[in-house]
């Protein structure tokens, strides 16, 4: 059984408003998302975490489009808090976690990324950077390294995992005894081989209006 848990409980501070309702088309940016994901055949449950207060406005976008079916968790402060709550409701074997701002994912790269996991175990879609990057101290700014271009990767969502590798990450990083930016990283850190599927530009996440703006000339081609 496979479960998809998409986080929608973020609180959109850089958007400055509630970007996840905002409108591609017809559809807000969360519902583009959800669609994709219940279009997969091999996806036997979606399950959308969402914060308590904005619950009720999920629910009736949910219920407008008659998609009863997706199962809503309340998340947590923080966004390993939120994926824990959603995969422990969750029943699938393997579990895919994708971002709600992510609304232009593809069915193609939601059926690799299924196919990938089930072989590695623990699996993240990335891009490969092409473009010089540079770890930057952030409180001077100065440029401190320039990293490998072969060897850096820009990552994305999903990320997939088989169910007990992801709750082992989750429980520890709940104890404090790690900590990282996202699932593959803190998966990682209990030792655990993470492999990268190759994802896809269009599978860009709304993080500022300009975003927005982007996926909506984006959408009428993906």
């Amino acid at each position: 059984m496979i479960s998809a848990i998409i986080t929608a409980a973020g609180n959109c501070t850089r958007f400055g408003r509630e970007k996840l309702f905002c409108l591609i088309g017809k559809e807000p940016v969360f519902l583009k998302a959800v669609k994709k994901f219940l279009q997969v055949e091999e996806i036997d449950e979606v399950v959308l975490v969402v914060r308590k207060e904005t619950r009720k406005r999920f629910e009736r976008w949910l219920g407008k489009f008659n998609l009863n079916k997706v199962k809503l968790v309340e998340g947590g402060k923080e966004r390993h808090i939120s994926a824990y709550k959603g995969v422990q409701e969750s029943r699938g074997d393997y579990v895919l976690i994708h971002d709600a701002a992510r609304p232009l994912v593809t069915e193609k790269l939601i059926k690799k990324v299924i196919g990938a996991v089930k072989k590695h175990q623990a699996v993240m879609t990335a891009l490969e950077a092409t473009t010089c990057v540079k770890r930057v101290n952030y409180r001077t700014l100065e440029v401190e390294e320039c990293l490998s271009r072969e060897s850096s990767w820009l990552g994305q969502t999903p990320q997939a995992f088989k169910r007990e590798i992801i709750l082992n990450a989750y429980q520890r990083a709940v104890k404090g005894e790690i900590s990282g930016m996202d699932d593959c990283e803190l998966v990682r850190k209990t030792g655990v081989k993470v492999t990268v599927v190759p994802g896809e530009w269009t599978n860009k996440k709304v993080t500022l209006p300009t975003d927005l703006a982007i996926i909506r000339s984006w959408s009428k081609y993906v």
